[in-house]
Formats: C-alpha cells, sequence, structure tokens
C-alpha cells in the first residue's frame, strides 16, 4: 500500500508553534507577527560602569570646584606626603592616615596630592565620600571605582578585570575583600614587574562620611590586610576626621609596621597659612568685585582679619565660608564682613550655613545629645571648672562622660590630665547659643535647666562635701 505522505506544514509553524496543544479551531486569512524582546548582551567592563561612582573621582565635574590648598599653604604637610610617596627604599609605611578636627583642611589635601601626582606623573586613583551624595556616601562603589581608574591609568589590567567580572557576575554583591581581592589585586599582581616601577597610590578621603561606622572600620581593616605582606605597588592615603571608630581601626594590632599618621595639628603652621589664604583672597576681592570702589584702601582692617584667623583655630573651613560669604558679587563686601562680624543683623543672610550644617551634623551622631549639650554648658560658663566636677555633677562616671563626648571628638577634645574640655573650634560656642543656627542643639536655655538640677542635686544631700563646688556659680 503507498505511503501517504504528510502535507506540508506552512512556513508559518516552522519556528514558531503558536496554538500548541489548541484542538477544535480555524483560523481564516490571518497574518502572524512573531516579536520577541531580547536584553542586549552587556560585557564586563559595562557591568563594572554601572557600578562606578563618577563623583568621587578627584576629577569629577560632579565636584564643582572642590577644595583644594590654596598657592604657598600647606606646604609643609604636601611635602611630608610626598616624601613618604616616592621616598627612598626601603618603605616603612603603606598606608597615612592623614587626621584631624572637622573642618581642618583635610580634603582639600587630598584633592591637592591628587592633582599634583598627575601634574608629577605619578599614578593615582581615588574615592571622595559625601555623607549627602548618595552615590558615594557607602561603600558598594568603592572598588568598582578605583579599579576603573586603574584601568585607565594601567590598561593592561583591563582584559583580566573584565574577564574577572564576567567570570563573577555577582562579584558586586560579594565581600569587600573579595571584591578587591578579585578586582584590584590580582589583576595587579598579574602585571609583569616592568609595568609596575612605581607605586600606584590610592586615596580614599572623607571614611567618616561613609555610612555605618563598622562598615567604616571594615573599609580600613579590608585594606589593611591586603597591605600587611609589603608585597604589593599599592599606597593608600586616608583622611578622616578624628572620630572614636575611626581612630580603633589604625590603632588595630594589623596596622603595625605599615602605618603613618599624620595629624593636622601646630606642626604644620596653619594659622599662618590662614593668615596668608585670608590677605591674599581679601586683596582679590579688593581687585574684582562689582562693588570694589566702596571699600576703603585699608580694607579690611589687619586686626579684622586676626579675628578671623583666632576664630579659626587653625581650621580653614571657618575662614573659606566666611571669604565665600564675602565675596558674594551682589553685596558688598565691607557690609558682610560687618554681618560676620555680629556689626549688623545678618537679616536672611546666611553667612555660616556650611560650618552650621557642618556642627549639626557632628551633633547628630552624639547618642546622650542632652548630657553632651549641659556639659558643654557647664564648661562654657564656669572657666574654673574640672571635668571630674562636671562629671559628678551629671551623676555620670569618668568612664561614660568621656565615652558621651568622644562622639563630639571631631569638635572638641576631653583632657582628662588637665581635667578640661578644649574647644577644636573658637567659632563653636556662638553656633551653640545662635537659635537661628543651631536649631535644636541651641544651649541658650540650658543654664537655668543646669541651676535647677544643681538646687535639686544639694537637696537630695549629694553634696556632702561642697568643697569642690565652691566656686560653682549660675
Amino acid at each position: 500500500m503507498p505511503e501517504l505522505s504528510q502535507p506540508a506544514r506552512p512556513e508559518l509553524y516552522q519556528h514558531t508553534d503558536y496554538f500548541r496543544n489548541a484542538r477544535n479551531f480555524v483560523v481564516h486569512s490571518s497574518t502572524f507577527t512573531s516579536v520577541s524582546e531580547t536584553k542586549p548582551h552587556k560585557d564586563g567592563f559595562q557591568i563594572l560602569q554601572d557600578h562606578v561612582a563618577p563623583a568621587a573621582f578627584h576629577n569629577s565635574k560632579q565636584r564643582v570646584d572642590p577644595p583644594r590648598c590654596h598657592p604657598r599653604t600647606r606646604e609643609a604637610v604636601l611635602e611630608e606626603l610626598f616624601d613618604w610617596i616616592v621616598g627612598s627604599m626601603p618603605r616603612k609605611a603603606w598606608i597615612t592616615w592623614l587626621n584631624g578636627a572637622a573642618g581642618a583642611g583635610k580634603s582639600a589635601i587630598c584633592q591637592s596630592v591628587a592633582e599634583m601626582c598627575i601634574w608629577r606623573g605619578i599614578k593615582v586613583a581615588s574615592f571622595f565620600f559625601f555623607h549627602t551624595d548618595a552615590t558615594r556616601n557607602t561603600v558598594d562603589p568603592v572598588v568598582a571605582t578605583l579599579a576603573y581608574q586603574i584601568i585607565q591609568l594601567l590598561p593592561e589590567t583591563k582584559d583580566s578585570i573584565v574577564h574577572a567580572v564576567e567570570s563573577h557576575p555577582l562579584i558586586f554583591e560579594q565581600t569587600l575583600a573579595t571584591q578587591l581581592e578579585v578586582l584590584i589585586v590580582a589583576p595587579i599582581r598579574r602585571l609583569p614587574t616592568s609595568d609596575m616601577c612605581s607605586a600606584l597610590l590610592l586615596i580614599v578621603d572623607g571614611v567618616d562620611e561613609c555610612t555605618g561606622a563598622s562598615v567604616q572600620m571594615d573599609l580600613i581593616h579590608t585594606f589593611a590586610e591586603l597591605l600587611q605582606k609589603r608585597d604589593l605597588p599599592l599606597l593608600i592615603l586616608f583622611g578622616s576626621r578624628r572620630e572614636s571608630q575611626i581612630q580603633m581601626a589604625f590603632n588595630a594590632r594589623d596596622m603595625d609596621g605599615i602605618l603613618k599618621q599624620l595629624p593636622l595639628d601646630y606642626d604644620y603652621h596653619a594659622q599662618e597659612d590662614i593668615q596668608r589664604f585670608l590677605v591674599e583672597r581679601f586683596d582679590n576681592i579688593k581687585r574684582s568685585h562689582p562693588l570694589r570702589r566702596r571699600l576703603g584702601a585699608a580694607w579690611p582692617a589687619a586686626e579684622h582679619v586676626q579675628e578671623i584667623v583666632q576664630k579659626s583655630s587653625g581650621q580653614f573651613v571657618y575662614a573659606a565660608v566666611v571669604i565665600r560669604f564675602v565675596s558674594i558679587p551682589s553685596c558688598n563686601p565691607s557690609t558682610q564682613l560687618d554681618i560676620v562680624r555680629g556689626l549688623r543683623p545678618a537679616g536672611r543672610a546666611t553667612p555660616f550655613a556650611e560650618l552650621d550644617a557642618l556642627y549639626r551634623l557632628i551633633f547628630s551622631h552624639v547618642d546622650d545629645i542632652a548630657t553632651a549639650l549641659g556639659i558643654v554648658v557647664y564648661a562654657l560658663l564656669i572657666p574654673s571648672y574640672h571635668i571630674q566636677e562636671v562629671f559628678s555633677f551629671f551623676g555620670i562616671t569618668d568612664d561614660d562622660g568621656e565615652s558621651i563626648l568622644a562622639q563630639l571628638s571631631s569638635v572638641l577634645s576631653c583632657d582628662m590630665d588637665r581635667g578640661k574640655i578644649i574647644f577644636h573650634h573658637a567659632s563653636l560656642p556662638d553656633f551653640l547659643w545662635d537659635k537661628e543656627r543651631s536649631l535644636e542643639y541651641c544651649i541658650s536655655n540650658i543654664s537655668a535647666d543646669l541651676s535647677i538640677k544643681w538646687f535639686r542635686n544639694a537637696a537630695s544631700g549629694r553634696y556632702k562635701d561642697l568643697s569642690i563646688y565652691n566656686k560653682t556659680k549660675f
């Protein structure tokens, strides 16, 4: 019997099965169009770019006019840093921690170091944290951002880094240590020795502005572990405030033999640098300001410049804020300076807005803010105080008192040996007394509360021996 051939299947059905498992239906004179959407495949370099924070680059356009050292200032600390970067071998430190009080100029120094490295032909990659920028206030984009810059500096690493990303599609969901090993350390180790005749400098600034105290510590420890063997052509410059958790991280055992600490203290002539900065910037205002004709030849008076220097307390942020306010093009610089000096009402002007935001941020991180503010008021009202006397007044131990004040270490410190609180910013009390500036942290009404507390303490019999309080009067 002849074999019956099957009817040819319409071309339509050769590629697409539209009616699988369907029965008993008829289609008349229809046209079928198959539309499928496929996502474009991303290679490893594109995936890497998706995790980069461009705003964290030292040369990012998003960091408009980033702070940098004024010409002929900070020369001593910059010289010391470059001695470390290009110094003679054998090397004694692979990590430098540039630290100081809030507003001391750490970011400006890190920015200047990055720019000077480029000018001198030194390879440098950077990550600048900033707490109000969601793209660079967490640790998540740090490794990708550094790896991207390393590819630009050392093109020979690109294939290794791209292959690593493609081989580990979830690498950016893994730990910081894993990311560093896979995307930075391993590719650098594969380079011929001749390609790494000098060290690569990594700058990580504003560690204290990274979200999470424990994350900050882990970031520091992770980089330290990489460099403990001293066999990588890497140097790391960290910049941060002296927050308690960051001090702990840098004082840890894993820093032994690899760390150089560089505190921005009075050894670096900050007062003289601030004086030079102010004189030159005021001179520029007198030359370029649209209302310069209204400025006298002797403006500003030397004693007025010195007032700003004293208020700065060695921290550049105060002087920089004053200059920005005085140089506003639409306002008379002389009037603006009078507002700064408190000789004219500020009205709607906010001469210290940037500084106030910094202070409020620092105070917002204090757990027991009521006690902390009370201690500060006591210290401001009673010049003859001893810190143990203050702690006793509030019914707390020395350990508890130090712990409370430790969260303010970037603006003040507790010197137990001298029995005093050391204010790193002479402008801080002005901020705290002014309700419009300090808002919920204003202390203007606390003195009355302290008086009431004193009498309650006395009534409860706490002051059996009042000898140490014989000078305490509110």
